[in-house]
């Protein structure tokens, strides 16, 4: 199937590995210029050396999606380099501490917000100026199962989650009038350097996970959470996103779509 997105400009957020990596060498293989943004700039500049070793094209730029200020540099230096932005992917997340909501450090819900929810909004909200004055765009935010039903021990991402949804929600009623589209895709269980993260809190602050490996406890929690019983690839993930962000898809907007093995339904 042609996607249709050969030549579109696609910014997509927290590129350099994982989940946003997969997005953007799929979307390059599609015939889209990608700006990798990213934090660390060495990753996001991998990526692209591997994009243009395959014949596509893009740059990378090192960003901090939670500054207001890197954010408008990013999407200024987007625009003198292509001149628009047609599609957004918002990938930057993560979580920051486990525990239950009466002992988390506020400290770590207050980063776990700022790096999934209002990294999506000021990143919205930028490319979004952008957008409405060419009329047209995609913006896809990467949310999470998590975003959609509660999960003790992890409230601060499962709020910062839900958050993004409703930023989705609101976004798409906001910007339809100008033929802009705005969803979200929700993962389900991807062994990304997040999640691994999350394993080794796992293991050092609960003692039946003491003893199991990162991959041990990676597998427990899918087998016990999926009818499926198997994990999903970054990769799975990226194929979503880019129907998402193609011309077929351009009478969906302002849902929340699962790919989680059936971890949730409804």
């Amino acid at each position: 199937m042609d996607l249709k997105i050969k030549d579109k400009i696609a910014v997509i957020t927290g590129g350099g590995n994982g989940i946003g990596r997969a997005i953007s060498l799929c979307l390059a293989a599609e015939g889209a210029k990608v700006v990798v943004a990213d934090l660390n700039k060495d990753d996001a500049a991998q990526v692209i050396r591997e994009i243009k070793k395959t014949g596509g094209s893009g740059m990378a730029i090192g960003f901090n999606a939670i500054n207001s200020d890197d954010v408008g540099a990013m999407v200024q230096r987007s625009l003198e380099t292509y001149g628009t932005i047609d599609i957004l992917v918002n990938n930057v997340g993560g979580g920051f501490g486990t525990g239950y909501v009466t002992e988390i450090l506020i400290d770590n819900w207050d980063k776990t917000i700022d790096i999934n929810l209002k990294s999506a909004f000021l990143c919205c909200r930028a490319a979004a100026q952008v957008m409405t004055k060419s009329k047209k765009g995609r913006i896809i935010n990467i949310s999470s199962v998590s975003g959609k039903t509660g999960e003790a021990l992890i409230g601060a991402y499962c709020a910062a989650k839900f958050g993004v949804i409703g930023l989705t929600q609101v976004l798409a009623r906001e910007l339809a009038r100008f033929d802009i589209t705005v969803n979200a895709v929700c993962p389900g269980y991807v062994f990304t350097p997040g999640w691994e993260k999350l394993a080794q809190m796992l293991k050092e602050s609960y003692a039946p996970f003491a003893d199991k490996s990162l991959e041990e406890i990676f597998e427990t929690r899918v087998k016990s959470a999926t009818p499926l019983k198997r994990p999903q690839t970054p990769e799975e993930i990226a194929y979503l996103v880019a129907y998402l962000a193609s011309e077929q898809a351009k009478s969906i907007t302002g849902q929340a779509i699962s790919i989680d093995g059936g971890a949730f339904m409804g």
